[in-house]
C-alpha cells in the first residue's frame, strides 16, 4: 500500500485507486474483475443457505452441545450442511432420513458419541415429529466412563428448521440419569414434537456428561477424550 502526503484527490485513475483510511491518503490497484464459474456461484449460495441453517438448528441443539459457542464446531457444522448441499438446487432436493456429513457430526474433538456410549438407538419419523429408541442396556458393561464415574446424564436434542429459508421450526431436548452400576437399564422411547413437513432438515444430537462425587457433593468430570457428544441422525424431509 502507497501513501501520499499533501494534496490528494480521491478517485480512479486507470488502474489506481485513490482513497483515505483513518484518516491518511492511501493509492490501491484496482483488482481485476474475478469472473465466478456457475458452479462457485451455486456453492457460495448454497453455503449461504446453510449457514443461516445451521445457526437456526444449532439453536435447539445447544443443551447436547459441549461448547455452543466454538466457532469451529458452528463452521464444520454449517460446512457439513453444505457439502451434502454441494451444487444442488434447494427445489429440487429429494427427502433423505440419513443426510451423509451431517448425520455422523462429532460436536467434539474426543471420541464420539457412539464410542462411549455403545448402546442401539433409532431415530424415526411419527405422525408427531420425531421418536429415538434407546435399547437395553447395563450401564457398566456398555458405556465407557473415566475413572471415578458415580452416574451419568444423557442428553438427547432435536431440532427443526426450514432449509430454505433458515427459519428454526422447533427445539427439544429430553435427559435421562444413568447410576453407574452392573443394574439393565430397561428400553426407553423419547418423543419430541417437532414438525416434519416438507422443506424442513431435522437434527438429532445426543451428549454424555460424566458425575462424580468429592466429599460428598456432586460434580461433572471433565477429563481428556470423555465429551463425547454429536449428531446421530439428520433428515430432510
Amino acid at each position: 500500500m502507497a501513501r501520499i502526503d499533501d494534496v490528494f484527490v480521491t478517485g480512479t485513475i486507470g488502474n489506481l485507486v485513490l482513497y483515505r483510511r483513518m484518516g491518511k491518503p492511501c493509492v490501491r490497484l484496482k483488482r481485476e474483475h474475478i469472473k465466478q464459474t456457475a458452479a462457485t456461484k451455486k456453492r457460495g449460495i448454497n453455503f449461504g443457505i446453510a449457514a443461516r441453517a445451521g445457526k437456526a438448528l444449532r439453536r435447539g441443539l445447544s443443551s447436547a452441545m459441549p461448547n455452543p459457542t466454538d466457532r469451529s464446531a458452528q463452521s464444520g457444522f454449517s460446512g457439513a450442511i453444505a457439502k451434502w448441499l454441494g451444487q444442488s438446487n434447494v427445489e429440487n432436493i429429494v427427502p433423505c432420513n440419513k443426510l451423509p456429513y451431517l448425520s455422523v457430526f462429532p460436536f467434539s474433538k474426543d471420541d464420539t458419541f457412539g464410542e462411549r456410549f455403545k448402546v442401539p438407538v433409532a431415530v424415526v419419523t411419527t405422525d408427531t415429529g420425531i421418536s429415538v429408541s434407546i435399547g437395553s442396556f447395563i450401564p457398566q458393561r456398555n458405556i465407557s466412563v473415566p475413572a471415578g464415574t458415580v452416574s451419568m446424564q444423557l442428553i438427547i436434542s432435536v431440532a427443526a428448521a426450514k432449509l430454505s429459508s433458515g427459519i428454526p421450526c422447533a427445539g427439544q431436548s429430553r435427559s435421562i440419569k444413568i447410576p453407574f452400576n452392573h443394574v439393565e437399564i430397561p428400553p426407553a422411547v423419547l418423543d419430541f414434537a417437532v414438525p416434519t413437513v416438507a422443506g424442513t432438515i431435522v437434527v438429532t444430537a445426543a451428549r454424555l456428561i460424566y458425575c462424580g462425587y468429592n466429599n460428598n457433593y456432586p460434580f461433572i468430570i471433565e477429563k481428556k477424550g470423555f465429551n463425547p457428544a454429536g449428531v446421530i441422525n439428520a433428515r430432510y424431509y
